[in-house]
């Protein structure tokens, strides 16, 4: 298992590839509303502080149930944004 420091610079990275891809659908898709442009960036900012957040709040007796628990969430936040950058091009 990977420590806390590796995975919150994962979910750091991962953050950051989302916003770059947020930005690169704003150039291709001039007609896109600014302000959902502003709230699907909102939405990866605030993804990236709970899940790193989170991170923090670990107990150590459910350490296992925590960390599927973690990986299903992110990766149904991540798959949430993803959809809604898609539906802007």
């Amino acid at each position: 298992m990977a420590n806390k420091k590796d995975v919150k610079q994962a979910i750091n990275l991962m953050c950051t590839d989302l916003l770059i891809e947020l930005l690169g659908a704003e150039q291709a898709s001039p007609a896109a509303a600014k302000q959902d442009i502003e709230n699907i960036a909102q939405n990866i900012l605030l993804m990236r502080k709970d899940f790193v957040s989170r991170l923090s709040h670990v107990d150590k007796r459910q350490v296992r149930t925590f960390f599927t628990q973690f990986e299903e969430d992110l990766t149904a936040c991540t798959n949430d944004i993803v959809d809604q950058i898609c539906h802007l091009v």
